[in-house]
């Protein structure tokens, strides 16, 4: 979408960017990812600050944008690294932000590679997960959610087991599987994962696209669908996260370094909670998969179809972690990929 396009269709936009010293013609497109949301920068000489444009009426429900506001709120009212939010117009369906630049750390990971500097950032990402993960649960309220208030069993299965089969193995593989052929595996597989009662908060989608750099510092963006959950799923997606391609042996030492600074602030069985992770990387993995498979087939984002294979090898390996004979089905259908 152009900004000339938007002129017309938000008078309060254009009002609006006419006290920050521009006009709607002079927002600037910022490349997006995988989401519908557009983003515009307006440059000044007293400091950039971005526009997020996202059209939802507001009425009755929640909406995503209303939890980008009240979640985004409450992670920098806890001290999480957010970007601030100026102004919030629900009517016409747009923000303006502060704006983090463009690089993120994944750009900084290709730049700087897994050595110590690299590992460094990933340390400071720990630290800010953990921090967001325990603070950012303190005074959280369900009623903010626009999706799910709880990662739950309900949502495993819909959004990622069932996802994982209708996206990614009937969608893009062509696979002519049934979902009951894989209820036993994922039956299992929610069964090790999830604990009742076990809430802190969850970003749901915390890996390095998601990580801005910005003046020397981490900045957490894309939190609107955050809720209440276990710890484990967002260091999967963190330490899981196919655009960086973290070796094994990496994971398990950010992994051992995530519980010390965990332990500082809770008290847990740290054998069962890493058992309890691998589950959960499983449940991450085959959200991935549905992902990328529903944007680059669905979508049309072809750019996602390369992140495929290695997000594929990384769930057989967690398969093959808490041993393959627990998933019969899904470790057979896994091969067949492999093979074809």
């Amino acid at each position: 979408m152009r900004p000339d396009e938007l002129s017309d269709s938000l008078p309060l936009l254009a009002k609006e960017l006419a006290r920050w010293g521009g006009r709607v013609n002079d927002l600037l497109p910022i490349a997006g990812d995988g989401s519908d949301r557009r983003y515009f920068r307006l440059r000044r000489p007293q400091g950039d600050i971005v526009c997020l444009y996202h059209p939802h009426p507001p009425g009755s429900q929640v909406t995503e944008n209303d939890s980008f506001y009240t979640i985004g709120q409450h992670l920098r009212r806890q001290g999480a690294p957010v970007p601030e939010i100026y102004i919030y117009c629900p009517e016409e369906g747009w923000f303006l932000l502060e704006d983090l630049g463009d690089g993120n750390l994944q750009q900084e990971i290709q730049r700087l590679g897994t050595g110590p500097a690299g590992l460094e950032l990933y340390r400071r990402a720990l630290h800010i997960l953990v921090q967001m993960q325990v603070a950012g649960a303190l005074g959280f309220k369900t009623e903010w959610c626009f999706d799910t208030a709880f990662y739950d069993a309900a949502l495993v299965r819909q959004r990622e087991c069932h996802y994982f089969v209708r996206a990614f193995l009937q969608g893009y593989c062509n696979l002519p599987v049934d979902l009951e052929a894989l209820a036993a595996d994922f039956d299992h597989l929610l069964q090790q994962a999830l604990v009742p009662e076990v809430r802190f908060f969850l970003h749901r989608d915390f890996q390095s696209r998601n990580l801005m750099v910005h003046q020397g510092r981490l900045r957490v963006i894309d939190f609107q669908g955050g809720r209440l959950g276990p710890l484990q799923y967002d260091l999967a997606a963190l330490l899981l996260d196919p655009y960086v391609g973290l070796s094994l042996p990496l994971q398990e030492i950010l992994l051992a370094e995530y519980l010390l600074l965990l332990r500082d602030r809770l008290d847990f069985d740290p054998d069962a909670w890493r058992q309890r992770y691998d589950y959960l990387a499983i449940c991450r993995n085959l959200q991935m998969l549905g992902a990328y498979g529903f944007l680059s087939r669905d979508k049309g984002k072809v750019q996602f179809e390369r992140f495929i294979p290695p997000a594929r090898a990384s769930l057989r390996r967690r398969l093959e972690i808490v041993g393959r004979e627990q998933f019969p089905v899904l470790g057979q259908l896994l091969e067949i990929q492999v093979k074809e």
